[in-house]
């Protein structure tokens, strides 16, 4: 005997994906990615927008379709908030709410990257990005980890170098 697990949300994978891609095209994202963890059912939701990376995740429900619906929907009703009933009407207000607003869901590096120590590590591996990463994920990766490692804001002078010089070497690899 099988047992199903009642669903909070009807709609189907497709749907949700279509409702997610759609929204974060609406707010201006150059990347979207959804990781899933079918198992545990837990749902992140990724996108990069005006050079920051946003996260927002659930594991709230059984299934992963239902956590990626729960997502998807904050995210969708957020920006509805923001776009639709905000009362900024110039792009520049637009974008300083929006920063405010999602800040919260801003992502930050996680502990393995802010590890430069390592001088063998590839460019990639410095900015914790994918080998293949596109331009706008190693800006968005370079920009996180500069407001940890800079100087100015009490990291190490070295570490910075490698890390200015693994963004560097990232971008001239994908031109």
């Amino acid at each position: 005997m099988t047992m199903t697990t009642k669903r909070r949300f009807s709609a189907t994978a497709e749907t949700v994906k279509r409702d997610l891609k759609k929204v974060v095209e609406r707010m201006g994202a150059t990347t979207l990615r959804v990781n899933q963890d079918i198992l545990k059912g837990a749902v992140e939701i990724i996108f990069d927008r005006g050079g920051r990376r946003y996260v927002f995740r659930c594991e709230r429900y059984n299934t992963s379709l239902d956590n990626m619906r729960a997502a998807q929907l904050a995210i969708t009703y957020l920006w509805r908030a923001l776009e639709e009933y905000g009362v900024s009407s110039s792009d520049d207000e637009i974008e300083r709410t929006f920063s405010q607003f999602f800040i919260g869901f801003e992502a930050t590096p996680d502990d393995s990257v802010l590890l430069l120590t390592d001088s063998n590590r590839q460019w990639w591996e410095v900015l914790g990005v994918e080998q293949g990463a596109d331009k706008q994920a190693i800006i968005n990766a370079y920009r996180a980890l500069a407001k940890i490692h800079h100087p100015d804001t009490g990291g190490n002078p070295d570490d910075f170098r490698r890390l200015r010089e693994a963004y560097e070497t990232g971008l001239e690899v994908i031109k």
